[in-house]
């Protein structure tokens, strides 16, 4: 999409910001770069320079800075978007400038999100909330969104039993629940030991799923119950989400799938808002 070389990033800094080029002097809040990053995807892709500034003038990032700005942009690009983004650094007059670049996001990933549930697009040079409900998310976009909608859907929660054991468990699952009402759409979430009544409960596990539309699969701990859960779900085609604890050693036949590894709940919750978005819109819209 764009030269990255150092003489290609010399040539856009020289033709200055535009639709797919933003300029930032330092790195800002991570919410900034994000509705940055999404805006871009959501029109016609588009690159972000840090290192210059507004006027095009090379200010450079120091080795720290630019080592914690690709670090950032690797974190934000993974909880955004399910796919890899072009990160990386060059130097102009021995400066370094760190970019992200970023193409339109293919249809079936449309409308990509911030952590917020916020769709942005790029106008000119200006990134702009997008409309809500029944509208284009760019002039160049063919699919329309309705973020509003009563079409509930079921998210079953595959997780370890032990939080007895383990009470980080309990903020995992708190930080789903945050997730879910952060995206402002009808999905319910359920998780088998806490639904009342009397029932065995492997029978049980398959009922859930079987109403289910999306399966969150949370494998810290090795829980023998989510391998279970999980095999079932992917029989039955539900939309999987895997999430996992960093650190958490994978067996073999679930390591190759896609999986959100998190530090704490509250990047669980920040990296569960877009998947969770993207998972409802591809289920209604099918």
């Amino acid at each position: 999409m764009f030269d990255t070389s150092a003489d290609g990033i010399g040539e856009i800094v020289r033709k200055g910001e535009s639709q797919s080029v933003e300029f930032k002097s330092a790195f800002p809040s991570n919410h900034i770069v994000a509705s940055n990053l999404a805006a871009f995807a959501n029109t016609d892709g588009g690159i972000v320079l840090f290192g210059v500034d507004d006027n095009g003038e090379i200010i450079g990032l120091s080795d720290y800075r630019a080592k914690y700005a690709i670090d950032r942009l690797k974190r934000i690009s993974e909880s955004l978007f399910p796919y890899p983004i072009q990160i990386g650094e060059t130097r102009i007059e021995s400066k370094r400038i760190v970019y992200a670049m970023v193409d339109k996001a293919p249809a079936s990933h449309i409308p990509i999100m911030t952590s917020r549930g916020e769709i942005y697009e790029r106008k000119s040079t200006s990134v702009v909330i997008a409309p809500n409900t029944g509208k284009e998310i760019s002039s160049s976009s063919e699919r329309k969104i309705a973020v509003i909608t009563s079409e509930e859907i079921t998210a079953f929660v595959a997780i370890s039993f032990r939080d007895e054991e383990e009470p980080a468990l309990i903020d995992y699952f708190r930080a789903m629940e945050r997730a879910v009402k952060s995206t402002n759409l009808p999905i319910k979430i359920k998780r088998v030991d806490l639904l009342e009544g009397d029932y065995e409960i492997s029978h049980k596990i398959m009922s859930e799923i079987d109403k289910s539309g999306i399966v969150i699969a949370d494998f810290t701990f090795n829980p023998p119950n989510v391998y279970f859960e999980i095999g079932y779900a992917r029989a039955k085609n539900c939309r999987i989400i895997q999430t996992a604890r960093r650190g958490t050693v994978l067996e073999f036949d679930i390591r190759n799938w896609r999986t959100l590894f998190y530090r704490n709940a509250t990047e669980l919750e920040e990296k569960l808002i877009p998947e969770l978005n993207s998972a409802y819109f591809d289920i209604t819209k099918s």
